[in-house]
């Protein structure tokens, strides 16, 4: 990022659409991650989603001392609808979206913006990658390090390059051609990945560019949204189905890879329930796509209880705290520039993601040649 591009941006404002429900914990550690960013032209909207606890009085503390965070309140609607709530308070030309309980390294907006910004106006969005974090703030793995830019409405269809809400910015011409977050999920009682919804609608309309670096602090605890795993499952299943009827122009192989990423993760939450009739209902949608893939999945479930098993008893002999002052560093600690690393499998491969970067690519020529 070079000074130019600093000083060309540094006073674009930028709304911050923060959704908030019962998040006393994690939501002044989340606010002071915005209020800290090196780009200061922001306006900051928190949107309590009809907590119960102490969020609202936290926010209302903050947002007496800083002019640029407003607070609103709601009845409980879901996140979706808090998001759009917040969209429609807001005044900027680009949105950037945080959860209550997750972090932004201080350089996230800065570097999001200056990459999307000298961007022609069919680019409507950028994301980052993330790191995942503890109850505590200290990252306890690296998320994917997968990415890919410009039309990657089929890879990330398959890929899932953002993996949560909290590092997605946008143009204001994104919500003027897809509307916002759809609410429909939460009223349906299967709420929690409207984000990847979102992403996915704005792929079918927009080229989206990368900051592949790890800016979001993603953080994983018991009261979080995604600690539902089956609700998560079927939010997810849910999304692919409609993603696929929204675009029948999809290839076959394309649809079979999508379901067959789709039943992936969710076999693997039905499974952690022990919800074996959904998991095998998850294991034919695999088995359809490759029998060699749907055997190596029970394979890696024997192991992994192996594993867990033995990794409980080692817990146990040494304590958490201290095994996180040897291995783990707190978010802020590590330099967002350090790789990532992960991403790939047996079923995410190299050969994968050639192929369909080829479909993107043909299709996103496609859409350029009938816009002229």
């Amino acid at each position: 990022m070079t000074a130019m591009e600093m000083s060309t941006t540094s006073e674009i404002l930028v709304a911050v659409v923060i959704p908030a429900y019962n998040a006393r914990d994690y939501i002044a550690e989340t606010l002071q991650s915005v209020i800290d960013q090196t780009h200061r032209a922001l306006e900051i909207i928190v949107v309590d989603d009809g907590s119960t606890d102490e969020t609202a009085s936290i926010c209302r503390h903050f947002a007496a001392a800083d002019p640029r965070i407003q607070f609103l309140s709601t009845e409980n609607r879901g996140v979706a609808a808090a998001r759009n709530t917040g969209i429609a308070a807001s005044k900027a030309g680009y949105l950037a979206f945080l959860d209550a309980d997750d972090l932004w390294h201080p350089t996230y907006v800065e570097r999001m913006l200056s990459a999307l910004h000298p961007l022609p106006d069919d680019w409507g969005a950028v994301y980052a990658l993330h790191r995942l974090v503890d109850s505590q703030g200290y990252c306890t793995r690296s998320g994917s390090s997968l990415s890919a830019r410009e039309s990657i409405l089929i890879r990330h269809l398959v890929f899932r390059f953002v993996g949560n809400g909290s590092g997605f910015m946008v143009r204001r011409a994104v919500i003027d051609k897809i509307g916002g977050y759809d609410p429909s999920y939460a009223k349906q009682g299967i709420g929690g990945c409207e984000d990847f919804d979102f992403e996915l609608r704005t792929a079918e309309h927009f080229k989206i560019e990368a900051v592949p670096f790890g800016l979001v602090g993603y953080r994983v605890h018991a009261a979080a949204m995604s600690a539902d795993r089956s609700r998560m499952a079927r939010s997810l299943l849910a999304v692919y189905e409609r993603c696929v009827a929204r675009n029948p122009q999809l290839p076959d192989f394309v649809v079979s890879c999508a379901r067959a990423s789709a039943h992936l993760y969710a076999f693997s939450k039905f499974a952690a329930l022990k919800d074996w009739r959904s998991a095998a209902a998850s294991l034919k949608h695999v088995y359809r796509h490759s029998p060699l893939l749907a055997a190596s999945v029970i394979i890696k479930l024997i192991f992994s209880k192996a594993a867990r098993a033995a990794n409980r008893a080692l817990s146990k002999a040494r304590p958490l705290w201290r095994q996180k002052q040897q291995k783990f560093k707190k978010f802020e600690e590590i330099d967002p520039v350090i790789p990532l690393v992960g991403g790939w499998s047996r079923f995410r491969t190299k050969a994968l993601f050639r192929r369909l970067s080829k479909i993107d690519r043909r299709d996103g020529d496609c859409t350029a040649t009938s816009k002229r």
